[in-house]
C-alpha cells in the first residue's frame, strides 16, 4: 500500500469531513485527496475549522457567538475553496 492509498481510507478524518459536505463529489474529492497535497491539506483545514466551528456552537461561554461567528466565515471560505478544486480545469 502505497502511502497517498493510505492517506484515501475511510478513517481519514479530513477526508470523512469533506466527504459528508460534498456528497454530490465522492469521486472527484477521492481523486483530489489521492493527487493533490494541496487538496489533502485544504481538506485538513476544513475539517479542524469544522470541528473548532461546532466547538463553539455548543459552547455556553460568552465568547462563544464571537468565535461561532468568525470559525463560521472561514468556513464558508474553505468551503469556496473546495469547490474551486472541484471545478473542471479550464483552458
Amino acid at each position: 500500500m502505497t502511502p497517498a492509498s493510505h492517506k484515501d481510507t475511510p478513517q481519514n478524518p479530513a477526508l470523512a469531513s469533506v466527504l459528508e459536505n460534498f456528497p454530490e463529489a465522492v469521486a472527484r474529492i477521492r481523486e483530489l485527496f489521492q493527487q493533490s497535497p494541496d487538496f489533502q491539506s485544504l481538506c485538513e483545514d476544513y475539517r479542524e475549522c469544522l470541528a473548532t466551528w461546532r466547538h463553539w456552537r455548543q459552547a455556553v461561554s460568552e465568547q462563544a457567538p464571537a468565535y461561532c461567528k468568525i470559525y463560521a466565515e472561514l468556513l464558508q471560505e474553505l468551503d469556496q475553496e473546495v469547490r474551486q478544486f472541484l471545478e473542471p480545469d479550464e483552458v
